[in-house]
C-alpha cells in the first residue's frame, strides 16, 4: 500500500525521522471506522476504504519517515482499499510485504495475490485496489521512483507483479527491515542515511538488479543486511555456550572468513562483539533490583560464560570493577533514588 514520503537528502542536518502512529483502540468502536478513513486513508495514503465488517474493524499502524524511504507497519482487520486515478499523488515505488496471513492487489489490470512472505510491487502514480485478508500483517516500503529505476532493468513492467517469498535477496531485505523498523534503531541521521541506501541496494536485487547495481549492492547493502542480522542472533543467542564465529555462521549459510570480514570492516572481530554484549547484559542484570536475589555465577552462566572466573576477569577488564561492586553500587543508587 503506498503513501507519500520525503525526496531523498544528502545533507548532514536532514531531520529526523517522523513517527505517526495510528490505532483504532484509541477510538471508540462506533467512531473507528470515519477515523480510519480521514486519517488514514485520506490523510496518510489517499485510499478509500470498505471494511469488511464496520463493527469488528480494528487495525494499528506505525508510519516512519525519512529522507529517501517510509516505512508502514502493521495490521489490519479485512477490507478493500481502493485508491482512484483522483488520488494519485507521486510516482513512488512502493512494495509490500505481507509478513502474517496475505493479500490481493489489482493494478494496470495485473492481478496478484500474496501468501505470507511474499511482496507486492506498485507505483503511487496509478489506481489501485487492495483486498487485505484476515489476520493480515504488513510492512510497506515506499522510495521515490528515480531512486531505483536506474538500478532495475524495466521496472515498470513489475508494477501490479509478485516477488515470491523464496526469492533469497527479498528475505535478506525482509529481515533488514524488521531490525531498522525497531523504535529508535534510527535515532541518528547517520544512521537513517546508511540505513536508506542499504533498503534501496536490497529493494533493486529483489526486483532485477542491472549488473552494475547488483555489484554495488553486494559490496554495500548486501554486507549491511547480513551483518545486522548476525548482531540480532548474536543477542538472542547470549546464553548459549557454544555460541561461536563458526555456529553462527553455519546458521547463516555463510563461510567463517566471509563473517568475520563483516566484523573486521567494522573494526571488531565477532569474538569481540559477543563478549561485549555478554558483559553488557550481565552489568544490566546486575543493576537490576528485582534480580538482587540472584547468585552472581548464576548471572554469568545465564549471559553465556562457562567458567565464573573467565566472567570474572572480562568484567573487571571491560568494567575496572568487579561484578560485586558494580553490584553494591547500583543498590546503593537505587536507595537513593528510593
Amino acid at each position: 500500500m503506498d503513501y507519500a514520503t520525503t525526496e531523498p537528502s544528502g545533507r548532514a542536518t536532514a531531520p529526523a525521522a517522523t513517527e505517526i502512529r495510528f490505532s483504532t483502540s484509541d477510538y471508540a468502536p462506533h467512531e473507528r471506522v470515519a477515523a480510519w478513513r480521514e486519517v488514514y486513508g485520506r490523510t496518510m495514503c489517499q485510499l478509500d476504504i470498505e471494511p469488511a465488517d464496520s463493527e469488528m474493524f480494528h487495525t494499528d499502524v506505525i508510519l516512519r519517515k525519512m529522507p529517501g524511504l517510509s516505512l508502514m507497519s502493521g495490521c489490519r482487520s479485512p477490507a478493500l482499499y481502493r485508491r482512484k486515478h483522483s488520488q494519485t499523488q507521486n510516482d513512488n515505488l512502493f512494495v509490500t510485504i505481507a509478513l502474517a496471513g496475505g493479500f490481493e492487489a489489482t493494478q494496470l489490470g495485473r492481478d496478484a495475490r500474496m501468501a505470507e512472505g511474499d511482496a507486492l510491487v506498485g507505483t503511487g502514480a496509478e489506481a489501485m485496489d487492495f483486498h487485505v485478508f484476515p489476520d493480515c500483517r504488513s510492512v510497506t516500503l515506499s522510495v521515490p521512483s528515480q531512486a531505483i529505476s536506474h538500478a532495475v532493468n524495466g521496472l515498470d513492467a513489475m508494477f501490479g507483479q509478485r516477488i515470491p517469498a523464496e526469492t533469497p535477496a527479498l528475505r535478506l531485505l525482509t529481515r533488514y527491515i524488521d531490525i531498522i523498523d525497531a523504535p529508535d534503531a534510527l535515532s541518528a541521521v547517520a544512521l537513517q542515511r546508511h540505513a536508506v541506501t542499504h533498503v534501496h541496494d536490497l529493494l533493486a536485487l529483489a526486483l532485477g538488479a542491472t549488473r552494475d547495481a547488483a555489484q554495488t549492492a553486494k559490496v554495500r547493502g548486501v554486507p549491511a543486511a547480513r551483518l545486522q542480522a548476525i548482531k540480532e542472533d548474536i543477542e538472542a543467542n547470549l546464553g548459549r555456550a557454544d555460541l561461536s564465529a563458526a555456529s553462527i555462521a553455519a546458521r547463516h549459510r555463510l563461510p567463517v572468513r566471509y563473517l568475520q570480514r563483516l566484523f573486521e570492516a567494522e573494526g571488531t572481530t565477532c569474538t569481540s562483539f559477543v563478549l561485549e554484549k555478554r558483559l553488557a547484559r550481565a552489568r544490566r542484570m546486575l543493576g537490576d533490583p528485582r534480580l538482587a536475589h540472584r547468585q552472581i555465577s548464576d548471572i554469568a552462566f545465564e549471559v553465556g560464560f562457562a567458567h565464573l572466573s573467565r566472567f570474572n576477569r572480562a568484567f573487571r577488564a571491560q568494567f575496572n570493577a568487579t561484578p560485586s561492586d558494580v553490584r553494591a553500587a547500583m543498590s546503593r543508587e537505587s536507595d537513593l533514588v528510593q
